[in-house]
């Protein structure tokens, strides 16, 4: 199964094209539901990005999602967990910034918490 990211991308381009032939949204809609069924997007979403593509020359609209402001995505799993857990017990004055290097994390904020020389506080 592909990503949804990858059939939307598909289904913007499929928009492009049948907008270039004078194709009504509606009827865009009805032919990408039966190709892509239920991944397919809202007509509402196809006249929005039919409006989109109109705007622009033919061929040259840019149907990739653009970037947008606002706090980034952040995913926590517990293979990554398991593996800066065993960095630390291995090494433990290590610095966040080798931990994001050595796993590969593009963010040094890993909501480690830094005790005293004494060891954890009272539990």
């Amino acid at each position: 199964m592909t990503a949804p990211s990858d059939v939307r991308f598909k289904q913007r381009a499929v928009i492009e094209f049948l907008v270039a032939e004078n194709v009504k949204p509606v009827d865009i809609h009805r032919r990408l539901l039966v190709v892509y069924g239920n991944q397919t997007l809202d007509v509402s979403s196809v006249r929005r990005w039919a409006l989109r593509v109109k705007g622009s020359e033919v061929g040259k609209a840019i149907i990739a999602d653009q970037d947008r402001s606002g706090r980034l995505v952040t995913v926590t799993d517990e293979a990554h967990k398991q593996k800066v857990d065993d960095l630390v017990k291995g090494k433990r004055r290590i610095k966040q910034s080798e931990i994001a290097i050595a796993l590969g994390i593009f963010s040094v904020n890993l909501n480690i918490e830094k005790y005293a020389q004494g060891g954890c506080p009272k539990c």
